[in-house]
């Protein structure tokens, strides 16, 4: 017995060394291994200082959000605002013994392995909420053993670290969530549109459903899919003890009802100014990453009636071009054109609709739409179908555009052989455009081939209150306020006559207003300027000349003035160019922006003050600090006590730039422009304004600019390439109509306000032809605005007296003032 015992204990102690032997083995490999794995291990200083990656959001002075900038889509909230049954809602879904487990649960990683081992696929994953916190801050997404050991290890490291509140902070923060969201606060706003406390249980287990596979689980793209993960969130939150039943019933029964994106109410050239001015000033990589704060005097329905009204304007135009020879489809193609504008046009219904009829969309009366030419009749009516309706059109009564014009437009040789032959009319199958009107009826249009831009200044709170830079501008991009470069014409004008005031010039001045030729020193050619409709008024007094556009007498005004004078008071507006020593530049033959000629218009028309008018008011960081603040310059007149706000442009006082009596007088010129003159159509206002038209030589560009007390307004109207427009399309035609619209709509809830007369302004009553004190035969008296002590001391004389002295012939031709 004794040797079968001795035998048997040495056998025993043999394996335990052989045990304690590969204990110490692993020992020692598991520590080789964690020494090797944590070496070079990312530091946690990323989770102790978190600063991610934020949305910049745009809001207006009514607190309203209308833009944000954004890489990652992400609205930073603290752990105590993150309502507790969204916590709950995750910690079902994705780890429900977080609280329990030191960063790894084996149990959870051995369930999961089973489960993947008999799928033959993953179809469970193992990690903790800590684990995919040490993944998404301090590793890569890469799949392999190695990273799941050193996420294990970081995952411990956290623990001690953080607390669980620490570590459910971060992950809820910047976990992305679909649809560009990353976040719980962000997926609640992109979602639902509601902030975290408005968030019902069902719309707390939708987002919690969504880590696993945002992509299969977003709502908006597969509700189906989406509602049984929620559906399954919620019955595991009951059966972890975070929900009633009876709450869960509830939620189970809610539809699922998804928002819409919103497009960004700030829009158009608008929303280039203030991209363009926060680039700018801070960087693009700062502005979409810091989650600054922007507040912008943006006013949602101000902008919307001014892009209303240049689409109006544009369209209107339109209506008076050529007509272009559609496009034409086959029968065959026809089912498929409508059902794609059917569906184009048919609004979004909610996941959760009902089966209730919705009514077909009216056509707006700034939007056209794609119809088909279904059946052509003998009186030349016409019925169209849009893919949601028939309407019936009475003849049209548009010119085509001829041959010969797409030939001198360049058209190929197979494009003009291809509309030869086909008739000068419309016929089954054409692709049209549809306007609607007023009365929610429809009319023929097309594509528009011009183009306009609007620009519109708050005068009274010194901030840009619309920019339109085109038809439709988010199509094309090209800030026509800011970019285009156009030549005002007459819109140049105001600027003359202020020069001719500021050197001694009277509203009463006489100029004469006869023909002109100017020869040229370099070569035979010769200038002969004319006046619109080629007519001549004789001896006019300046606002005369102004009021209907002059242009003889304009070139003798600058002549009187001397073109290096003019050029140096020029200087003063914020026209952002120099000038050509020209006399052509009395009739604006330069190019301007709308932009800087809108601006300029400004100094008339508010007292001679210089200020630039405010788009960004103020700007704070992620963490409330400011870092930029902005108040006009008509609004800042104390902002230079402080050293501080009067470092910047943007908190400075406005300049002087030219004197208050000179403002008055001009702008007291340009209200004749309306009242009297080729701005007529204006009047319709019905309250106190000024203003110039403003046509270039063939009407290639039309202006009106023109402005209340309260509002600054500029329009142009052309084509991107320059040619003309039509022989009516001037200015006052073709640009003052949308200017009235955008007016109409800017004033409707504003007193009405005049222009107030500064000191060193006296009236007095003048014969409107002659601009002196009436005589015995004056048959129109006007009662004009000088400067103290220039207004005129002479009567006109009788009529005889003035035959007499009637110069006989005019000489014509003049030395340039240089």
């Amino acid at each position: 017995m004794v040797p079968l015992e001795f035998g048997l204990m040495r056998i025993l102690s043999i394996i335990a060394k052989i045990l304690l032997s590969l204990s110490l083995l692993a020992v020692m490999g598991i520590t080789i291994g964690y020494l090797i794995f944590s070496s070079n291990l990312p530091k946690l200083t990323a989770l102790s200082d978190y600063q991610p990656p934020l949305a910049s959001r745009v809001y207006n002075t009514e607190g309203e959000l209308i833009a944000e900038y954004a890489d990652e889509h992400r609205i930073l909230v603290p752990f105590e605002q993150i309502p507790e049954k969204l916590r709950m809602a995750f910690l079902a879904a994705e780890d429900q013994q977080f609280y329990e487990h030191p960063g790894i649960n084996p149990a959870r990683i051995l369930s999961a392995a089973l489960a993947n081992l008999r799928a033959g696929h993953t179809v469970q994953g193992g990690s903790t909420i800590t684990q995919q916190v040490a993944k998404n801050f301090l590793l890569t997404s890469e799949r392999s053993y190695t990273r799941k050991i050193r996420e294990a290890i970081l995952a411990y490291r956290i623990e001690e670290a953080l607390s669980k509140n620490d570590i459910l902070y971060l992950y809820l923060n910047h976990i992305y969530l679909g649809r560009g969201s990353y976040g719980v606060a962000s997926a609640a706003w992109r979602y639902f549109h509601k902030p975290l406390g408005e968030l019902t249980l069902a719309e707390c287990a939708t987002i919690a459903g969504m880590p696993k596979s945002p992509g299969k689980y977003a709502p908006h793209i597969n509700p189906e899919k989406a509602t049984q993960r929620r559906n399954t969130v919620l019955r595991l939150m009951q059966g972890s003890g975070y929900a009633s039943e009876h709450e869960v019933k509830a939620a189970l029964s809610e539809p699922m009802q998804v928002a819409e994106l919103d497009a960004p109410k700030l829009n158009d050239a608008y929303a280039d100014l203030v991209l363009r001015q926060l680039t700018d000033r801070f960087g693009l990589k700062t502005l979409r990453r810091q989650g600054l704060t922007i507040t912008v005097p943006f006013d949602p329905k101000a902008q919307e009636a001014a892009i209303s009204a240049v689409r109006h304007g544009v369209l209107d135009i339109e209506q008076r071009q050529y007509y272009r020879y559609p496009t034409n489809h086959a029968p065959e193609s026809w089912p498929e054109l409508l059902e794609t504008w059917k569906k184009a046009r048919e609004p979004r219904p909610d996941i959760s609709a009902t089966n209730e009829a919705i009514p077909a969309p009216l056509i707006r009366t700034d939007e056209l739409v794609h119809a088909l030419v279904i059946k052509t009749h003998s009186n030349g009516d016409l019925t169209v179908d849009d893919g949601i309706r028939q309407w019936k059109l009475s003849k049209p009564k548009w010119t085509w555009k001829s041959l010969s014009d797409y030939k001198k437009d360049g058209a190929s040789a197979e494009k003009l052989a291809e509309l030869n032959k086909r008739p000068r009319t419309w016929i089954k199958g054409d692709e049209i455009r549809l306007q609607g009107t007023e009365n929610q009826g429809v009319r023929l249009a097309q594509e528009p081939s011009i183009e306009s831009a609007l620009y519109a200044i708050d005068m009274e709170r010194g901030t840009v209150l619309a920019r339109v830079g085109g038809y439709q501008h988010q199509t094309s991009g090209f800030d026509r306020v800011h970019q285009a470069m156009r030549q005002p014409g007459s819109a140049f004008k105001p600027f003359l006559y202020t020069s001719a005031l500021i050197n001694g010039s009277t509203p009463a001045t006489i100029v004469m207003d006869t023909p002109v030729i100017f020869d040229s020193d370099q070569s035979d050619d010769f200038w002969r300027p004319e006046n619109y409709k080629d007519n001549f008024a004789g001896p006019v007094p300046l606002r005369n000349a102004l009021e209907h556009s002059r242009n003889l007498a304009s070139i003798k005004v600058l002549q009187n003035i001397g073109i290096r004078r003019f050029l140096g008071d020029l200087k003063t507006f914020p026209l952002e160019r120099e000038f050509p020593q020209q006399l052509a530049i009395s009739l604006g033959a330069t190019e301007v922006s709308l932009e800087a000629l809108t601006n300029s218009y400004t100094i008339m028309a508010n007292q001679g003050q210089k200020w630039t008018p405010v788009s960004i008011q103020q700007v704070q960081d992620r963490t409330g600090n400011t870092l930029h603040r902005s108040v006009s310059g008509n609004r800042c007149q104390v902002c230079h006590v402080n050293p501080v706000m009067s470092a910047s442009d943007t908190m400075r006082p406005a300049e002087q730039a030219l004197n208050p009596v000179d403002s008055f007088l001009i702008t007291n010129m340009m209200r004749g422009v309306i009242q009297r003159g080729t701005g007529q159509r204006a009047l319709a206002l019905n309250r106190p304004a000024a203003g110039k038209t403003g046509t270039t030589n063939k009407q290639v560009d039309a202006w009106f600019m023109g402005y209340t007390p309260q509002v600054m307004t500029g329009v142009w109207t052309g084509r991107d390439t320059p040619t003309p427009m039509g022989r009516s399309e001037t200015g006052a035609r073709a640009a003052l109509p949308a200017w009235l619209e955008a007016m109409q709509a800017f004033h409707e809830d504003r007193p009405v306000k005049d222009f107030t007369p500064p000191e060193g302004v006296e009236w007095v009553v003048i014969d409107q032809k002659t601009g002196l004190l009436p005589g015995p035969d004056t048959e129109e008296v006007f009662l004009e605005a000088f400067r103290s002590g220039t207004a005129p001391t002479e009567e006109t004389p009788a009529l005889e007296r003035r035959l007499d002295q009637q110069p006989k012939e005019d000489a014509g031709f003049f030395e340039l003032g240089l």
